[in-house]
């Protein structure tokens, strides 16, 4: 993760925040093996125990910069993968024989039965369809087998035709064990969610009267990959909405937006930064939709659950401090205990009882969502919430079942995020900001876009604000999309089309340009296998993003030996010509398998002909390359550059610095193969010594560098200060010559 300079001051909060999480939290932190579910765009923490963790994902492993969002920073209880799931039920005997009226309680048990029960039945496994593939920047493997917890590869242990797939098994105190499967995709179509199946099994010896299951997401823990914003920018008011209640809607959804800050001056809808680009930082529409619900418990087989579109059979959004929902669970304050059950069941007393939906499945109960209420202040549409405790829940809970010893219940849900891609949203934020921005095509409503027709815009909003809110409008349409091809997969019992093996790949850098080299023997054996294609971005700027810079279709390039350490493979080269020597670029290799007639007829939103490529997370390149300079013909060949050198010079900023926040760059073009460059100040002091020399990058492979770059420290590592410097340049036969070069700081 990047963090720019103007989110110092948030990054310092976060630390702040985690440190307290780490303080009340350690003994839950190193209970059990934590791991991650990382195949797609959807990152999340899973924890074996189905509490509580922290998860920092930059330390566990390496995502695209243009991927938005890893995951929950906390698995504080938030659904995504199962974990912190809230059971209740009435007239509940607990395991010290008192009987609670209304009883609540989580996956992991309170203080009141420590001991009674161990919360592991089934140990967490992590299987994955591939191993990580070989991938060598220069001498460097970029990728190995040491990523933590990657996973176990076992294509056996996949789901359908997912990449990665968990599983675990958990007893709650009332006796009911949880048995969850976790697993995503890699393929672009499938690739921004999660699934989360959850069978319940009642152990116990006592039927549990009136059970919910309740499953609660947030927005306000998850983790960017791209973070950014001016200093005091607040990102946690948002809109959210439940689409499924009424009989003629076609799926489930509860979903969230980004909402406008009231309390400020303008329209900040979508996050744009007006002190800049203006592009948009919070763009995402994040997503859990409900795939299956249990009508009533089962015995047997899962397949014998008969799903009940009328669940789940409340939905509303809750502010959780409002709420008071720990000091009501087991364990807590017996007085709170009723009120948190009448939260989970929507009865007298709960929020979803102000402000109903009319026309829904008989015998439920959901919340008018608040972006249809008519209020352009989202703190007015939800009742116990203001703009002074902002943080929201969106709840859904499942029952009310007569659940007896023996049976079962079965869920299954996707959770994801959708919208504006960063590209898109760069883009959106800098016509808003030049006045030149234009409303999206093929809008539904031409005022409210995908909006309910009830929304209201900010208040203060001009003509081109409401333009930029319509595009944010579009992620709601993604989102539909998203849930639906989730929703045809499940249907089909898991065969999305399965995303080829990821390449094997070797990148370096030479006088003829970027070598790229690669290799996917699986993906080649597949009778649809179409080819490979090659992204590129140049430096690692959040602004800046992977472009693919050439397509190589199977039956129109030939194979030859390929040499990736010391494995080699019949594979495929590219060379990349157009790289500008020095600058820092960030490549991957993606196979892919080309859509046939039969799985066209069966896929949602997909044609014949369309490519499905490999992973980006399997074929990615963490280390920037360079590519050289070819071997100068003489010493008077050689160019300094830039000369003179300006340390505010925006073209440095765009030409892929190894590190952006510190421009300092000289670079040095048409050397021979062999010389010294001594760098003096105009007053004859030596600052510099750099011995050049060709790069050998293997046994096999060596560079023909006529290039050398210098980040201007002295040979004491001292920053150069401005004046006129002079460069010598001596070849081991004798011959030198010099050239001044001007440095402004």
């Amino acid at each position: 993760m990047k963090i720019e300079k103007h989110d110092f001051d948030n990054f310092v909060k976060k630390i702040m925040l985690i440190t307290v999480i780490l303080f009340f939290s350690f003994p839950t932190l190193i209970q059990g093996q934590q791991t991650i579910i990382r195949t797609g765009h959807m990152w999340s923490g899973v924890v074996p125990n189905g509490g509580k963790s922290l998860f920092i994902y930059e330390d566990l492993a390496w995502a695209p910069n243009d991927w938005n969002i890893q995951g929950p920073s906390m698995e504080n209880g938030s659904n995504q993968t199962g974990s912190g799931l809230r059971m209740a039920a009435t007239d509940w005997t607990d395991p010290l024989g008192n009987v609670i009226p209304k009883a609540v309680t989580r996956a992991v048990p309170s203080s009141d039965y420590e001991g009674e029960i161990d919360p592991v039945v089934t140990p967490l496994e992590n299987y994955i369809r591939w191993d990580l593939p070989l991938n060598y920047t220069i001498q460097e493997e970029a990728q190995d087998n040491q990523v933590p917890n990657w996973g176990t590869p076992s294509a056996g242990q996949m789901v359908g035709t997912s990449d990665q797939t968990m599983t675990v098994t958990n007893m709650n105190v009332m006796g009911v064990q949880v048995e969850r499967r976790i697993y995503g995709w890699s393929q672009q179509y499938h690739d921004d969610y999660i699934v989360c199946e959850v069978t319940l099994t009642n152990t116990s010896d006592q039927t549990l009267h009136d059970y919910y299951l309740n499953i609660h997401q947030n927005d306000f823990q998850l983790d960017p990959v791209v973070e950014g914003g001016p200093p005091g920018f607040d990102d946690s008011h948002q809109w959210d909405h439940y689409y499924g209640a009424q009989q003629d809607d076609t799926l489930r959804i509860f979903y969230s937006y980004h909402a406008d800050n009231p309390t400020e001056s303008g329209d900040i809808m979508g996050g744009p930064i007006r002190t800049e680009d203006g592009r948009l930082i919070q763009p995402e529409v994040y997503f859990f939709g409900i795939l299956h619900a249990s009508e009533a418990p089962f015995t047997g087989s899962v397949t014998n659950s008969v799903n009940d579109p009328a669940q789940p059979r409340v939905t509303e959004v809750h502010n959780n401090p409002d709420a008071g929902i720990q000091s009501e669970l087991i364990g807590g304050d017996n007085a709170d205990r009723p009120q948190t059950y009448d939260l989970i069941a929507g009865n007298s007393g709960s929020p979803v009882q102000q402000f109903r939906t009319e026309n829904v499945y008989p015998n439920t109960a959901h919340q008018v969502p608040a972006d249809e209420r008519g209020f352009a202040d989202w703190g007015q549409a939800i009742p116990t919430i203001s703009t002074a405790k902002p943080f929201t829940e969106r709840h859904a809970s499942f029952g009310p079942y007569e659940f007896a010893p023996g049976e079962k219940l079965h869920f299954v849900w996707v959770s994801g995020y959708a919208g504006l891609s960063l590209k898109k949203a760069k883009e959106v934020g800098e016509k808003w900001k030049a006045g030149t921005l234009e409303d999206p095509p093929g809008l539904p409503n031409a005022e409210t876009g995908y909006f309910p027709e009830e929304f209201v815009f900010p208040g203060g909003a001009t003509e081109l604000d409401i333009i930029k809110d319509r595009w944010l409008s579009t992620g709601i349409d993604s989102v539909h999309k998203a849930v639906s091809r989730a929703k045809v997969n499940y249907e089909n019992d898991w065969q999305a089309i399965q995303a080829p093996q990821p390449p094997h790949m070797q990148i370096y850098g030479s006088g003829e340009g970027m070598q790229i080299q690669f290799a996917a023997p699986q993906a080649e054996n597949r009778s649809n296998f179409y080819g490979y294609r090659v992204m590129r971005r140049t430096g690692d700027e959040d602004t800046t993003f992977y472009q693919e810079i050439k397509r190589i279709a199977a039956d129109t390039a030939s194979k030859e030996t390929v040499q990736m350490g010391a494995n080699t493979f019949q594979g495929y080269k590219f060379v990349d010509q157009s790289a500008v020597p020095g600058a820092s670029y960030y490549y991957y290799v993606q196979s892919g398998v080309e859509v046939n007639a039969s799985q066209a007829s069966e896929a949602y939103y997909l044609n014949e002909g369309e490519i499905i490529w490999s992973g980006r997370v399997f074929s990615t390149s963490r280390l920037p390359v360079q590519t050289k300079r070819k071997v100068g013909t003489s010493l008077d060949s050689i160019r300094i550059a830039p000369n003179p050198y300006y340390i505010s010079d925006p073209k440095l900023q765009t030409y892929g610095l190894p590190n952006p926040d510190d421009p300092r760059l000289l670079m040095f073009f048409n050397l021979p193969p062999r010389c010294t460059i001594k760098i003096f100040t105009e007053s004859g002091d030596l600052v510099k010594t750099i011995n050049h020399t060709a790069t050998e990058i293997s046994e096999n492979v060596t560079s023909s560098s006529g290039f050398e770059r210098w980040n201007m420290l002295t040979d004491n590592q001292q920053a150069i200060s401005s004046g006129v410097y002079i460069a010598v340049f001596e070849t081991p036969d004798g011959a030198s010559s010099y050239q001044k070069f001007v440095v402004v700081r």
